[in-house]
C-alpha cells in the first residue's frame, strides 16, 4: 500500500483527532506535515501533501481539483470559541470601520464577510495591518488567548453567529484530497479513512485524558481546553453539509467563489 503525507493543523482544534490516530498504533507509511490552514492548502495544491484538515473555502474554490472524506470535518454547532471577531464598536456599526482579516483561514474570511455584508448589509473595510484597526478577525489558539486577557469591548463569535443567523452548523474544515491523488492511492485513503472514523470516536471519549497532558503545551487550564473542545463537532451529516451548502452559495453570490459546487464526498468505501 502506498503512504501518504497528512496535513495537521498546528491548532488546539485538532488535537484530539491526532492525538487519538497517533494511539492506533498504525500510523506506519503515513507521514505528518503541520501548518496553518492556509500553509496546509498551498501544500495541497503544489502536491506536497496528499490530504489534509483544511479550510473548506479551498474545496469551494476548488472542487474539479479536489474531494473531500465523508463523515468528517472540523465545524461549530454554535459557539466555536477560536473564530472571533473583536471589536472597538458593536457589529451593526462596522460600516466604514478597519477590520483586520487573519490571513491563516480563508474560510473564516470568507464566512465574516459573507456575514456582514450579506447578512447585515455592512460595508467595511478590510486591512491586513492589525495595528490601528476597529475590529480584528483572530483564530485558532490566538483568538482563544486574546479572549481570555480581554480588552476588546465587544467579541463576536462566528460560529455562535452562523447559527443564529442561518439555522445551520459552519464547516470551517474539511479533509480534503486531490482527485487524482485520490485515484492513484485509493487502498490507502481507503485506510486513513477507517482510522479516522475510530479516531474521532476515541476522541470525543479522551478529550479528559487528552487535556491532562496537553493543557500545558497548548496554553489553556484543563477544563478550558475539555470545554473548547466539547463545542466542536468532527462530523460531516446532512445537516452539516446543508450549512456548507449555504455558505456555498453566499460565497458564490459575494463573487468569492466561481460556482457553487455539489457537495458530493470522495467514495473511499
Amino acid at each position: 500500500m502506498e503512504s501518504l503525507r497528512i496535513g495537521r493543523i498546528e491548532y488546539a482544534n485538532s488535537t484530539p483527532i491526532f492525538k487519538a490516530l497517533g494511539e492506533s498504533g498504525r500510523m506506519g507509511g503515513f507521514e505528518i506535515v503541520k501548518g496553518v490552514p492556509t500553509e496546509l492548502s498551498r501544500l495541497l495544491f503544489d502536491g506536497k501533501i496528499d490530504i489534509s484538515p483544511t479550510s473548506s473555502f479551498e474545496y469551494l474554490k476548488n472542487p474539479d481539483d479536489y474531494g473531500f472524506l465523508p463523515d468528517l470535518s472540523i465545524s461549530s454547532i454554535g459557539e466555536v470559541k477560536s473564530v472571533l471577531l473583536f471589536s472597538s464598536r458593536p457589529l451593526e456599526e462596522l460600516s466604514g470601520a478597519k477590520i483586520h482579516l487573519s490571513p491563516d483561514s480563508a474560510s473564516s474570511v470568507a464566512v465574516l464577510r459573507i456575514i456582514l455584508e450579506r447578512m447585515k448589509g455592512l460595508a467595511p473595510l478590510y486591512v491586513e495591518e492589525e495595528s490601528g484597526a476597529d475590529a480584528a478577525l483572530l483564530i485558532g489558539d490566538r483568538a482563544l488567548r486574546v479572549a481570555r486577557e480581554g480588552g476588546w469591548p465587544f467579541v463576536y463569535d462566528l460560529g455562535a453567529l452562523w447559527l443564529e443567523l442561518t439555522g445551520n452548523p459552519f464547516v470551517f474544515a474539511l479533509w480534503i484530497a486531490r482527485r487524482d491523488v485520490f485515484e492513484r492511492k485509493r487502498e490507502a485513503f481507503s485506510a486513513l479513512y477507517r482510522l479516522l472514523v475510530a479516531a474521532r470516536q476515541r476522541a470525543y471519549r479522551s478529550f479528559a485524558k487528552y487535556a491532562a497532558c496537553e493543557s500545558s503545551a497548548l496554553g489553556m487550564g484543563e477544563e478550558e481546553l475539555i470545554s473548547y473542545w466539547q463545542t466542536l463537532s468532527y462530523d460531516l451529516t446532512a445537516w452539516h453539509l446543508c450549512g456548507l451548502g449555504l455558505f456555498a452559495a453566499q460565497a458564490h453570490s459575494l463573487g468569492l467563489i466561481g460556482k457553487a459546487p455539489d457537495l458530493k464526498p470522495l467514495k473511499v468505501v
